[in-house]
């Protein structure tokens, strides 16, 4: 009696001890199903993201928010989608929510920030954009994102200056040489100066640009500038030295140099200098070549305003001390083909000596017209000048001539006349006849070239909704399903998660922690 009593009292004993086991040593399993669950609908997301079906991306985020409003990475994937599809205002309204409601927690803020920052530029409101990515950069100064976003929207407003320093900070910090995005930012700063008479700004703006390269771009900010002081001449040297930089900014460049020729013609008539010193050139230069033979060649570049430089530099320009003669048109010409000499053959320089010549600079216009044809023969710029020059000279040996250049059988235009097939889709030129573009693939898409532009390509088309699954028929299943079907474990199965949502017995439970603790032991 007494052995069975100490059984029984052993047995309830490990009942309840059993009891307490899997009351509170047994572990929750709620957070292992809820992420099981996130887990499948990040995997359908991305999976709908690849896809481009961005409204069930929307939606599978939307469902992993509602059930954990705690995590901010659903937040940020809602907010970028938001902006991505252009609901800009909806963005707007998650990051803000997001800042407001992390304010304690530093990182957290400046990211819902810097995507703020983002969705306001994305919507056209620089302003705000700025003021929330200048937020970013006072509380993180080195984020790399921060510095590109504002130095791009400080480029937007005009603010080149300042632009000029995020790009310093930034190649700073990342090793890299942004010297040459420095220097136009700062070029483009003096030309603002500029724009506001600010001529002294200017001046310190260019200085500092020089130190880092000199480009056409500066040398024409630089004429701009001796300009604007009456600085004829050495704006004329300064354009030079710009076509020298860089030939195919003649059409750009002519404007200036005329005016700066015209400015000279005027001086000269009214019996002034019409030059000043280069402001641009230090002071000490003419003193380091004193007692040598240099220093009567830095005196006469002192006094027309080109940049005195060691004649052994690269990229030096010849200094002229003799007075052009000539019309202002002559002297234009005279320049170019300097420029012309010293660079090779350009077509951008031939085109406007072709405009500008006249009968009076010793040229006719069919020696004109053949050099063109005989430099430049695939040019089509270059036939067409020439067929100008030979309409406006009323020959009709020299007409006949150039319509065969253009029109003739190996004209530069024949294939107009026989014509060429191209894709009234995309504009490929296939070359013979198709019925199907070998490049968009749309098919009985060619048409003859008749030398209009074809369309923009057109953008895809993209659903709104996906598609329902056709019916398998007698071809099979459908080929073009909207979705592709998940490649990767989404975690657990349905029926693993049915089961791990079913409570064990005590008996289970008991045996469980047992089998614990043995695991553990060994």
């Amino acid at each position: 009696m007494g052995a069975a009593l100490v059984l029984l009292l052993v047995g309830l004993g490990c009942m309840a001890a059993g009891v307490l086991i899997g009351r509170y040593y047994v572990p929750d399993d709620r957070q292992l199903r809820r992420t099981a669950r996130h887990a499948r609908s990040y995997m359908k997301a991305l999976s709908y993201l690849i896809a481009r079906d961005h409204d069930t991306v929307v939606n599978e985020l939307r469902t992993v928010v509602e059930e954990n409003i705690e995590d901010v990475e659903p937040y940020f994937a809602l907010g970028a989608m938001f902006r991505s599809r252009g609901e800009y205002e909806r963005a707007i309204r998650v990051h803000q929510a997001l800042a407001l409601r992390e304010r304690d927690k530093r990182k957290v803020r400046q990211r819902a920030m810097y995507e703020l920052g983002l969705d306001f530029r994305a919507a056209g409101m620089p302003r705000r954009a700025t003021k929330a990515m200048e937020e970013v950069l006072l509380e993180d100064p080195g984020h790399e994102g921060g510095l590109r976003a504002l130095a791009s929207l400080y480029e937007e407003q005009a603010r080149f200056n300042e632009a000029a320093g995020l790009w310093q900070r930034l190649g700073r910090r990342r090793s890299e040489d942004t010297s040459m995005r420095e220097h136009h930012l700062l070029v483009a700063a003096a030309q603002a100066a500029l724009g506001r008479d600010d001529l002294e700004s200017a001046k310190h703006l260019l200085k500092s640009a020089q130190k880092l390269h000199e480009t056409a771009h500066f040398f024409a900010a630089a004429a701009e500038l001796a300009a604007a002081r009456e600085n004829h001449r050495g704006a004329k040297e300064r354009l030079k030295q710009a076509l020298l930089a860089d030939p195919a900014l003649a059409p750009h460049l002519l404007p200036g140099l005329v005016a700066a020729e015209q400015g000279l013609e005027e001086a000269e008539r009214a019996g002034k200098k019409g030059s000043r010193r280069d402001e641009l050139v230090d002071d000490e230069q003419p003193k380091l070549a004193e007692g040598t033979g240099e220093s009567t060649s830095l005196a006469v570049a002192g006094s027309t305003g080109i940049v005195a430089e060691v004649a052994t530099a690269p990229g030096t320009v010849p200094i002229v001390t003799t007075k052009p003669v000539g019309t202002v048109t002559d002297r234009v010409l005279a320049v170019l083909a300097e420029v012309e000499a010293q660079t090779g053959p350009r077509l951008e320089l031939a085109l406007i000596r072709a405009q500008l010549a006249t009968e009076s600079n010793g040229r006719t216009q069919e020696e004109i017209a053949t050099e063109l044809a005989s430099k430049f023969p695939e040019a089509l710029a270059a036939r067409v000048a020439a067929a100008r020059l030979a309409l406006a000279s009323n020959d009709d040996k020299s007409v006949r001539q150039a319509l065969d250049l253009i029109a003739g059988e190996r004209g530069t235009l024949a294939w107009a006349l026989r014509g060429r097939w191209q894709c009234s889709h995309c504009g490929h030129r296939p070359g013979p006849f198709s019925w199907r573009c070998g490049n968009c693939r749309r098919w009985n898409s060619l048409r003859m070239e008749t030398g209009v532009e074809p369309p923009p390509i057109a953008p895809r088309d993209r659903r709104a909704q996906p598609r329902n699954a056709r019916p398998e028929g007698l071809l099979g299943a459908a080929p073009d399903s909207s979705l592709p079907g998940a490649t990767l474990d989404p975690g657990l199965t349905e029926e693993e998660l049915a089961r791990a949502g079913t409570r064990r017995s005590l008996l289970g439970r008991v045996g469980g922690w047992f089998s614990g603790v043995w695991r553990r032991n060994a």
